[in-house]
């Protein structure tokens, strides 16, 4: 869990900054022109910068291979690694064939990938995921999932230490649903919070955008500006000063970028006033808000 922050007169819950690897390891991820990037090197980059989380899933290219190959300097640096897999890997190759690439080193945290409500409330969902924590293959087990539903249904269930979900100030409809529902001891972990690009330099590269949306993302910059913040440091601080999340995480795509996230994780919260203001660029209700739909 993150660390609280304590004064005299409030305590303050402190996301951790994460660093989420699919960007690194899929061509054509997000916004912009693909780009050649070293996937590896960029990860050990963000370790000796100070990052402690690396999200990483079976079908994300080599991610999991290197996150293996470099597991005693992670394991040495304290580092925690969350992956994900997806639900027919685990309940039907099974938990040892699943996770074979990661030999005998456990992972922190393992979820069931793109969890749905059936695939949640299945008992062998159940069965696998407790069996992960008793055979010591994983310290803490959960789903990553889409939509306010799927996200409520896992952390309902006994065995959910994790859920985590997708999150961004113009789709912050999830966290919203769901922070009530959060029990004691229980993570909630956000993605997306860059919207996929959207919410960086990059939107304008943005295909097939509504009218009037490339609009409210200049107004959201300008604001932004107005506030001494590019778009993407506004963003993530949204993400970060959101109560009863544990740990955001962030796509880059080169050392500029990473330094812009970590400068922007060590910058003053946003007063309420500032999170007040971000809620009328809700656009919970619109599709373009969420990646996941884009390729439909």
């Amino acid at each position: 869990m993150a660390p609280a922050v304590e004064s005299a007169t409030l305590s303050v819950q402190v996301p951790e900054l994460g660093l989420g690897t699919a960007a690194l390891f899929l061509p054509g991820y997000g916004l912009g022109p693909v780009k050649a990037v070293d996937g590896a090197g960029l990860i050990m980059r963000a370790v000796d910068l100070g990052v402690r989380y690396l999200d990483s899933a079976g079908d994300y290219g080599d991610s999991d291979r290197v996150l293996n190959e470099a597991a005693e300097l992670l394991i040495d640096r304290r580092v925690r690694v969350c992956t994900k897999r997806t639900a027919s890997a685990l309940l039907e190759a099974g938990v040892a064939a699943a996770l074979e690439r990661r030999r005998d080193r456990p992972f922190d945290t393992l979820l069931v990938h793109s969890a749905t409500p059936t695939i949640l409330s299945d008992p062998r969902c159940a069965d696998v995921m407790t069996r992960v924590k008793s055979e010591g293959r994983a310290m803490r087990v959960g789903a990553s999932t889409y939509g306010a539903e799927a996200a409520a249904v896992a952390l309902a269930q006994p065995w959910c230490d994790v859920v985590q979900v997708e999150y961004s100030v113009l789709n912050p409809s999830v966290v919203r649903h769901v922070q009530s529902r959060k029990r004691t001891g229980q993570e909630v972990v956000v993605r997306s919070v860059f919207c996929k690009g959207l919410l960086t330099d990059r939107r304008a590269s943005a295909p097939g955008l509504p009218q009037g949306a490339r609009e409210m993302l200049d107004r959201l910059a300008l604001l932004g500006r107005e506030w001494g913040m590019s778009v993407s440091s506004l963003a993530l601080r949204f993400a970060l000063d959101t109560p009863c999340v544990d740990v955001v995480l962030v796509g880059v795509g080169c050392e500029e970028e990473l330094r812009a996230a970590l400068d922007a994780s060590k910058a003053p919260r946003l007063e309420s006033w500032q999170l007040e203001t971000l809620q009328m660029f809700d656009r919970s209700t619109e599709r373009w808000t969420h990646p996941e739909q884009w390729a439909q």
